[in-house]
């Protein structure tokens, strides 16, 4: 964890805030990789770390991974214009308040509905794809070392400069 942090700019923060189409990867001790879809996210607010909320049965692999490698990657798309950022760095598991992690999966699922609905995409299929709203849900505290630009084009995998505020 020797990497230094970055700071997400004020652009960044809104980009992530969404609505958005969120997506964790990690990877197991063989270097297989591990995805999972994010429920929602919340931008701490000095922007130097996201909470992600997750499917526990969705995302169990991904949790058992962090157990043993803490590095983590996040991508970030905007379904309508296909835009995408992907951040590296390091998490951990946490414990919120079941309320709070429930509250922010469904703030998440209704602006993220609303923005894929006019696309076809009917708010009950949504509820599928997203994988419904499960009891408990599981928390991850994720610092972003560095961020990447993979927008479909030219500047496709570019290192963002970090971000000193």
């Amino acid at each position: 964890m020797g990497n230094p942090v970055t700071t997400l700019t004020a652009e960044q923060a809104a980009f992530i805030a969404g609505p958005r189409s969120l997506y964790v990867a990690s990877r197991d001790r063989q270097m297989r990789p591990t995805l999972a879809r994010a429920l929602g996210v919340r931008i701490a607010d000095d922007r130097r770390g996201l909470l992600l909320i997750v499917h526990p049965e969705q995302a169990a692999q991904l949790l058992r991974d962090l157990d043993i490698d803490p590095d983590l990657a996040v991508v970030i798309n905007a379904p309508e214009t296909h835009r995408t950022l992907q951040l590296k760095g390091h998490a951990v598991r946490v414990a919120l308040p079941p309320a709070e992690t429930a509250a922010l999966a469904e703030r998440h699922f209704e602006t993220f509905a609303a923005m894929i609905e006019p696309m076809g995409f009917s708010r009950p299929l949504v509820r599928v794809i997203i994988g419904g709203t499960p009891a408990a849900l599981a928390a991850i505290a994720f610092v972003p070392h560095t961020a990447f630009e993979q927008t479909p084009g030219p500047q496709a995998g570019q290192r963002i400069p970090d971000h000193t505020p």
